[in-house]
């Protein structure tokens, strides 16, 4: 379905397809596409040695780096979210695998003292949330009823499944704590639109527990079918810290437009400035989700 600007009442109205987390209302049996990790900074450093050449010694830092990453978030996941029953998606982390651990920034801070060579890095630890004893988890229980303590869930869906021409569509998202959210449509046609946030709602951020919509009532576009049908995607990040900068390109009511890929919409929104916890065990980290919620629409 492409998109296309429909002036209802006086009030531009964005045509949208779409996609998300988490059984909603009237949506039984709604599969839930999500993603959990950490997202860690840390400093990785290997000792000069005759018998390694630099680019070597290089790339054992980048390798200690990654460890570190890994051992970081298995600290900071156990302590932030109280929980126990999660497992890292691997725990093997050499210069072959990447294992959980997936490198989203890399810098060369260089030889330090004549002794070391030093990087930086931003990197992501998936992990995900282990079944219960009673048996695996429904698309329901991974994404309700999670306490304030648990890990950040987010859940996300709009009214029903299938949308017929004409009809409006209203999104629905609830943290399970405050969290910074970036909302945005890819389209049948392969646009991306970021719905929040917008001109109107610029900081993104929501409350946990309440249930926010888009759009909003601050919001001054609203969401319309309109032919060619099809299916998009309603993709949500969210993190506790604010999501990394993007650049966008304005296309009126508030909207903007992201015009690179989806993947590279989603590695910048992960480029989150973490920053050190004073008495943290886990130094720096934050907590990152990512969901996805389908949508049909016809005549």
């Amino acid at each position: 379905m492409t998109v296309r600007w429909l002036a209802i009442a006086g009030i531009i109205g964005w045509a949208l397809c779409g996609w998300a987390v988490a059984a909603g209302p009237d949506a039984p049996g709604a599969g839930v596409e999500e993603k959990r990790s950490s997202i860690q900074n840390v400093d990785g450093f290997a000792y000069l040695s005759e018998n390694q050449t630099l680019s070597e010694t290089r790339q054992a830092a980048i390798v200690n780096a990654k460890r570190q990453a890994l051992e970081n978030a298995q600290t900071h996941i156990a302590a932030h979210t109280r929980v126990e029953n999660f497992e890292i998606t691997s725990d093997r982390v050499d210069a072959a695998a990447e294992g959980a651990v997936t490198v989203l920034e890399l810098k060369d801070i260089g030889v330090e003292e004549n002794s070391r060579y030093h990087v930086w890095m931003r990197a992501e630890v998936a992990y995900r949330l282990k079944p219960s004893a009673a048996g695996p988890m429904t698309p329901a229980a991974a994404t309700s009823g999670v306490s304030a303590s648990g890990p950040l869930t987010v859940k996300v869906w709009t009214s029903k499944n299938h949308y017929a021409d004409g009809e409006m569509v209203e999104i629905y998202l609830q943290g399970n704590r405050d969290f910074y959210a970036r909302v945005v449509d890819v389209t049948a046609n392969g646009d991306i639109i970021q719905l929040l946030p917008n001109a109107f709602r610029p900081s993104g951020k929501l409350a946990g527990g309440t249930v926010a919509k888009v759009p909003g009532a601050e919001d001054r576009f609203r969401l319309r079918v309109t032919p060619p049908y099809g299916e998009d995607r309603i993709v949500v990040y969210a993190s506790d810290q604010p999501l990394g900068e993007v650049a966008l390109t304005p296309i009126g009511q508030g909207l903007q437009q992201y015009r690179g890929s989806a993947r590279d919409l989603g590695v910048r929104t992960r480029g989150i400035q973490v920053t050190a916890e004073t008495g943290s065990p886990s130094g720096t980290g934050a907590e990152f989700y990512e969901a996805a919620w389908t949508i049909t629409t016809g005549p």
